[in-house]
């Protein structure tokens, strides 16, 4: 791969006193050229730490720096999502909250109210109940149910590796959980 470097002439202003002095302008000119290109770069600085504008190249540095959880089978989309999500998710790791904006922003599973609709339903053993609710569990365990139609067998176990791997990273350790893929 071929380097290039951009030549950004950015002269250096003089007083006007020095207007009519060559050597003082040359000099001028010169400091202008070294200086340009590290100026240009440190403009275009910010495009680098923003996941929707930085370069495919940059995108494992980025992960690393965030904090994000990424995957080997990530797209690049998926990617940038995941490091564009991860202040929010490090602020909320540990929650059903957290969890459920990962599922539906990096992998595209949708949110369900209940276990028989299509999409990812939670049922918490932590949260807040008024003893009505048929869908707790009983030994405190948490219970990620996804139903995703359509799967055949080796795409409903990548699925449920997925999942595995997603309730993992948010699950607080004391809590156990169970997957099921529908």
């Amino acid at each position: 791969m071929e380097h290039v470097t951009e030549i950004v002439d950015m002269p250096v202003p003089l007083p006007a006193v020095y207007v009519n002095d060559t050597v003082a302008q040359a000099f001028a000119h010169g400091i202008g050229a070294l200086t340009g290109p590290t100026a240009a770069r440190l403009d275009r600085l910010a495009d680098l730490f923003d996941p929707w504008s930085a370069p495919s190249a940059f995108l494992d540095w980025l992960a690393r720096i965030t904090g994000a959880r990424v995957e080997p089978g990530f797209s690049e989309q998926q990617v940038r999502t995941a490091i564009d999500l991860a202040p929010r998710l490090a602020a909320g790791r540990g929650t059903r909250e957290a969890l459920l904006l990962e599922a539906e922003e990096v992998h595209g599973w949708r949110r369900a109210q209940t276990a028989g609709q299509p999409g990812l339903h939670l049922a918490d053993p932590g949260e807040l109940t008024t003893g009505r609710d048929s869908d707790r569990s009983a030994d405190h365990t948490l219970v990620a149910t996804l139903s995703v139609p359509g799967l055949d067998t080796l795409q409903r176990a990548a699925v449920e590796e997925q999942l595995v791997r997603l309730v993992r990273a948010h699950c607080p350790a004391h809590l156990v959980f169970q997957i099921v893929v529908i």
